[in-house]
């Protein structure tokens, strides 16, 4: 009798076991998934970001370059509009504020050289300006859009990815 309740009880023991290592490899499954799903995400919404970084859905406004940068037409703006909301929901904050500096260093940079009268008559920069707003401008738009980079490139761990 102690045998058969010795057996009953490793049974039910093994069953509770199976049951349990199931249940674990599931949610982990389960987790894996998602957390791959969300890294996807915010890898989409990254390079959507460095796609639209420069141009007319950029995250500078009107606000900060009066007439010359930003959305000119509503298709644009709702552009901006959802790449903001993709970054605000699966972007840091660190990324959220490196996209303004960014985007409003281009605006800076933009101002200066329509109002310089730097574009050529094709809308593009001479390489050899040596003006100093432009450079200072340049510059601060350069190491903005490095540091952004940086930033995305870390959070979604691309470097250690590529080593393989």
């Amino acid at each position: 009798m102690d045998q058969l309740i010795g057996v009953v009880i490793g049974g039910v023991i093994a069953l509770g076991g199976g049951a349990l290592t199931a249940w674990l490899t599931a949610k982990h499954q389960k987790d894996a998934a998602r957390s791959q799903d969300l890294w996807d995400r915010r890898a989409a919404v990254y390079l959507d970001l460095l796609l639209h970084l420069s141009g007319a859905v950029s995250f500078a406004t009107d606000a900060v370059v009066p007439g010359y940068y930003g959305p000119r037409n509503s298709e644009q703006y709702q552009l901006r509009r959802d790449l903001a909301a993709r970054v605000d929901l699966f972007g840091s904050p660190t990324v959220r504020e490196l996209w303004e500096a960014a985007t409003e260093a281009i605006g800076d940079l933009h101002y200066h050289c329509a109002e310089g009268g730097l574009y050529t008559r094709d809308g593009n920069i001479p390489p050899d300006i040596t003006d100093p707003g432009f450079l200072r401008c340049k510059a601060a738009q350069e190491k903005t859009e490095e540091e952004l980079i940086k930033q995305l490139r870390h959070e979604v761990d691309v470097d250690k990815h590529l080593k393989n």
